[in-house]
């Protein structure tokens, strides 16, 4: 059943009036639309329906310039592109008239400011000047796993916790995943627990203790997907002794997984797969058959990989020996 809670008379944007919007408390999706055009456009009712409520729902006053911040207010809003949706019922955002690329980057922008509050965020062009309706990204929460179980044996002793600039191998993991946003951060840790959590501690990580970590990295993964949330669409997987994966990187799995909605999204190195690799929640499942020492590149035969071509180098190099992580320290 598709229900049509309030209009907006043709207009790009608007604010609901005290009536609005006609959500049923038994419906279990709501769909918020806005039109981009509308941005960068002064507010008045030629572009906005009630500007008078949108100004004071967005801080703004008659004839400011509609910004991204200001848009985000009113969507984000109680009394706005959140009111009257029933607790139980999950928020899609339709962000629609996305026709030229100015506005997708814009889009982004508030795709960005936008993720918690919209369990996914959808952004297109229904009516381009083409005549061919486009679907140009779908935005969800993008979770990150990092992988602190192991036993770092051939290191002789935890890798995790060795420094790097002044701060743990796994601290700089776990920094570099926050500021990229994803959201939950879970760190799975087996041996050394206590020290690797202590090492975090202030941080807003998730910790998760693997008990099975001697069995192999499946357990592992397979620890860090069961504590995802139902809202991720996506998780990265990332390695604790990498710290040279970057938030830019990170925010392009992120970005092309939005524009693909591909099973697998990896990195590639001169031709060579590298870590770390986001994978969409619909794998999540095929994770709990994996058993051993293997970790999600057995699914790389399942699905078809989303390549990303990337120039840095040191993705393709793993922290295992002494040797290793003198070399780490010599590009310090």
């Amino acid at each position: 059943m598709l229900i049509e809670a309030d209009g907006s008379r043709q207009l790009p944007l608007k604010a609901p009036a005290e009536h609005e919007p006609a959500i049923p408390d038994f419906v279990d999706t709501v769909v918020v639309v806005a039109g981009l055009s509308g941005l960068g456009k002064p507010l008045t009712s030629e572009w906005v329906h009630r500007p008078e409520l949108f100004a004071s729902l967005s801080g703004l006053v008659s004839g400011d310039i509609i910004s991204v911040d200001a848009l985000a207010k009113v969507l984000t809003s109680p009394s706005g592109g959140l009111k009257g949706i029933p607790p139980r019922a999950q928020r899609i955002l339709l962000i629609n008239q996305v026709d030229i690329l100015e506005l997708q980057a814009m889009a982004l922008q508030l795709a960005t400011k936008l993720i918690p509050e919209y369990r996914a965020i959808v952004v297109a062009s229904l009516r381009p000047p083409s005549g061919f309706p486009r679907i140009l990204a779908v935005h969800e929460p993008v979770a990150g796993i990092i992988l602190a179980a192991g036993g770092s044996r051939r290191m002789g002793q935890p890798k995790q916790l060795l420094p790097w600039k002044g701060e743990p191998l796994v601290r700089h993991v776990a920094k570099t995943a926050l500021a990229a946003s994803l959201s939950p951060v879970i760190l799975v840790t087996g041996d050394h627990g206590a020290q690797i959590q202590a090492a975090v501690q202030d941080l807003a990580v998730t910790l998760v203790q693997n008990p099975d970590w001697e069995v192999g990295q499946s357990t592992s993964v397979q620890a860090g997907v069961r504590a995802l949330s139902r809202k991720n669409g996506a998780a990265i997987i990332l390695l604790a002794d990498q710290p040279w994966v970057t938030v830019t990187l990170l925010r392009s799995l992120v970005e092309s997984h939005a524009e693909t909605l591909a099973r697998i999204v990896a990195p590639q190195v001169a031709g060579q797969r590298a870590n770390p690799v986001l994978f969409d929640r619909l794998t999540f499942h095929d994770f709990m058959f994996i058993r051993g020492d293997r970790g999600g590149r057995s699914l790389f035969s399942k699905y078809p990989v989303q390549w990303l071509e990337w120039q840095d180098a040191n993705l393709l190099l793993d922290i295992d020996t002494p040797e290793d992580y003198r070399r780490l320290l010599a590009e310090e």
